[in-house]
């Protein structure tokens, strides 16, 4: 009988669909939004649903296809997808109030659109597929991690690109043009801003005569996840690199050669601890931290 009556309410009331009975079941056990799973919310328990939705890591809500029904859920603040190998597309510009979009090594994700959300300030999609990324809606943007991806298409021209604290499109072979408010602007040839040498950065479709190319050979590296368990992968944006894994004894305990983007190492054999990854390419190396759970 109340479920009877549940689903009359809401037959009576406005409400959204969700298909995905995971993703459903997850709204009903993790937010206000009450039952049944019957494929539909209310809208007005999915307007009140604030804060976080973290959908990363675990199943089987890592393994969500898709997110429809999510744009009812307009005062969300953080949206957490990461490590879904099937999700292909993912729509957040009705979340309105939305200001941190986490979709990191999600391996099917090739769609996203973020429309002309004025609040997102972090948008983190490393490993994620994405071909096109326009940003230009995003005036609030100050954060954009998107190594390791399949961009071909990136318009960051929102008229905050003085305020970015972090930016970061390296191991990208196929993005070219970058398009930015000012491709003149000073700040665009040191950090925070990463490129690879291959990518420039440019006003328009006629590009920017002045831009640098300094650079274009210089070595870079990413290792994720850090801290890691079992495996790590390690971008480089070199042709040909090697990767030296020494203990805090100074003892070299893995060491494998490596290819342009991304590459999947096995560290499943090493105890947990803090080691030091020495990545060497073309008479170049570089160190960075790598801690083993």
């Amino acid at each position: 009988m109340a479920i009877v009556v549940a689903m009359q309410m809401k037959i009576n009331a406005q409400v959204t669909a969700v298909p995905n009975a995971d993703f459903e079941q997850f709204l009903i056990s993790t937010t206000t939004i009450n039952g049944p799973l019957d494929g539909l919310i209310l809208d007005s328990e999915a307007a009140a649903v604030t804060g976080t939705l973290n959908l990363g890591g675990a199943a089987p809500y890592n393994a969500i296809d898709d997110f429809t029904g999510i744009e009812a859920l307009t005062g969300i603040t953080e949206l957490v997808i990461t490590y879904n190998a099937v999700v292909t597309s993912l729509d957040v510009s009705a979340n309105t109030n939305l200001s941190i979009l986490n979709t990191e090594g999600s391996t099917s994700l090739s769609n996203l659109v973020t429309g002309a959300n004025i609040t997102l300030s972090e948008l983190r999609i490393p490993g994620s597929p994405v071909v096109n990324l326009d940003l230009s809606g995003n005036t609030g943007l100050t954060l954009l991690d998107a190594r390791q991806t399949s961009l071909t298409s990136l318009d960051m021209r929102n008229g905050n690109n003085a305020n970015v604290t972090a930016f970061d499109v390296r191991f990208n072979a196929s993005l070219v043009n970058i398009f930015v408010d000012d491709c003149t602007a000073g700040y665009l040839t040191a950090l925070p801003w990463q490129k690879d040498g291959t990518s420039s950065f440019v006003n328009d479709a006629t590009g920017c005569p002045t831009l640098s190319v300094a650079g274009q050979n210089e070595l870079t590296f990413d290792i994720y996840p850090n801290p890691a368990k079992n495996r790590i992968y390690v971008a480089s944006n070199l042709q040909e690199s090697q990767i030296q894994v020494y203990d805090i004894t100074g003892k070299l305990v893995l060491k494998t050669q490596m290819q342009f983007g991304e590459n999947a190492i096995d560290i499943s054999a090493m105890a947990p601890g803090v080691y030091l990854a020495r990545i060497l390419a073309e008479g170049k190396s570089q160190t960075k931290k790598l801690i083993i759970q």
